[in-house]
């Protein structure tokens, strides 16, 4: 199973609209797996999940010793540092007059 996933990471990562592929084994009372891909939009994500490469995602599920766990994350608005000026400027404590 981590063949097929390596395998499809390198040839994943470079692909039209990838942002990033990464393959992790954890250690725990049992072995598990993550393999995680981040799409630049749905049409790159939907083109992937149609193609042939992808098929061999789903033969390294069918191996899986459990039923596998499948989560697609979407995020709809993205923000920068403002977000950390914003959540600072709330801790700050109002001067003493």
């Amino acid at each position: 199973m981590l063949e097929i996933l390596r395998s499809v990471q390198d040839l994943t990562h470079p692909s039209p609209g990838c942002m990033g592929c990464w393959l992790s084994e954890e250690e725990f009372s049992n072995s598990h797996v993550r393999y995680a891909e981040q799409w630049e939009s749905d049409e790159a994500l939907s083109a992937h999940i149609r193609s042939e490469l992808y098929r061999r995602v789903l033969a390294a599920m069918e191996l899986s010793k459990r039923p596998p766990e499948v989560h697609f994350y979407y995020c709809s608005e993205t923000k920068g540092f403002e977000v950390i000026e914003a959540a600072r400027s709330k801790a700050r404590l109002p001067e003493a007059r």
